[in-house]
């Protein structure tokens, strides 16, 4: 994966260099605070060979939906390198991704540690009430710091375009299952001390890009893992993806 992080960061290098010959700003460096917060109108969801058996659900406004206020992706540039309308920027931020998902799936590990394996529960006792708002589900949590670097263009004094890269560095994750079971409520859960040894990838690296308009703070964002969320042929090919139409990127911080 670090040949995609060289590839991005030379583009990156790159595409600025060239802007800025055409550029009138003044070339420089300054520390310069700028926050990013893709919470807002959110889907988090799974891409890759397996990624059908683990379909997602905004059901309970789950997987990063809509009021779902604990989860997001949000980080703070605080470097900026070139002009005022073509710059790099470097920060740091915090993701807490959910996944809520659409079938009510089993997570075990193999007695020998090598693999993860997953099943949909077939226990006619258990009753998920798989409406907007029933009481079961199957959820997947996770938590990273993570390190984005992003080539910013200023497009008309309008919008600010962003594209570029990140490192992801695990903290911790957990799987919960809820059902009912003759009428009482039951739960299944996957500690952060165990599931840290369900085979994860601990450091991944991604893409976002992102289009936002500057007086409103409306945009829309993306991010894509390029790093696979189970180390390989030790668990489901999965990789992981978030769209998100956000509204409040802060833009008075954005217009300083």
């Amino acid at each position: 994966m670090m040949k995609y992080l060289k590839i991005c960061t030379l583009v990156m290098i790159t595409l600025l260099l060239t802007l800025n010959i055409q550029a009138q700003d003044k070339f420089g460096m300054k520390i310069k605070l700028h926050n990013r917060d893709d919470s807002g109108l959110s889907y988090n969801f799974f891409v890759g060979e397996d990624a059908e058996d683990f379909q997602t659900s905004i059901n309970g406004f789950g997987s990063g939906f809509l009021l779902d206020v604990l989860v997001g992706r949000n980080s703070l540039d605080f470097l900026q390198l070139g002009t005022k309308s073509v710059y790099l920027s470097l920060g740091a931020g915090l993701a807490i991704n959910k996944y809520r998902f659409k079938d009510n799936l089993i997570l075990s590990l193999s007695g020998d540690g090598d693999m993860v394996n997953y099943k949909i529960d077939q226990d006619p006792n258990h009753d998920y009430i798989n409406t907007f708002f029933g009481y079961g589900k199957s959820k997947l949590v996770t938590s990273s710091i993570f390190i984005p670097a992003h080539l910013n263009i200023v497009i008309s004094e309008k919008f600010i375009l962003s594209a570029g890269g990140f490192v992801d560095f695990y903290i911790y994750g957990k799987h919960k299952i809820k059902y009912l079971n003759e009428g009482d409520k039951e739960k299944v859960l996957i500690k952060p001390n165990e599931f840290k040894d369900y085979n994860l990838n601990k450091m991944k690296y991604g893409l976002s890009a992102s289009l936002i308009h500057k007086k409103t703070g409306i945009g829309l964002v993306g991010t894509y893992y390029l790093t696979p969320f189970f180390q390989e042929g030790m668990g489901p090919e999965l990789n992981e993806a978030k769209i998100s139409l956000v509204f409040s990127v802060n833009p008075k911080m954005i217009n300083k």
